[in-house]
């Protein structure tokens, strides 16, 4: 299980969004956190997961509780950080990985995910 991890976080609020993920932060690790993942070989889905702390992480990750209605759909940043309770999504449809996030080492400034 990997500790430390580095690439980008995102919390969408788009409406399609927070039915499939409500109002979760999610992380992608950049290629060489990726590899520290616990994922079977076989998996060949795109690495990424959501903290199941969601409150504290968007509290150590400065993430806004709301994005401005039709200006923003959600915010997003770079960050490495600490992550511990892994869990492999491993049944079939749409879920995803989950972790806790419990550190955040070094993080960008968090910027707006402009809607489509």
């Amino acid at each position: 299980v990997p500790d430390t991890v580095e690439g980008r976080f995102e919390r969408l609020t788009d409406a399609e969004s927070m039915e499939m993920l409500g109002g979760a932060v999610c992380f992608y690790p950049s290629e060489q956190s990726s590899k520290l993942l616990p994922r079977p070989a076989s998996d060949l889905r795109l690495p990424w997961f959501c903290f199941t702390n969601t409150r504290q992480a968007m509290r150590l990750l400065a993430v806004p509780p709301s994005a401005s209605k039709g200006i923003a759909c959600g915010h997003r940043g770079n960050a490495t950080l600490r992550v511990a309770d892994y869990v492999v999504y491993r049944l079939e449809g749409s879920g995803f990985d989950t972790a806790r996030l419990l550190a955040v080492h070094r993080k960008s400034a968090v910027e707006p995910i402009p809607c489509d």
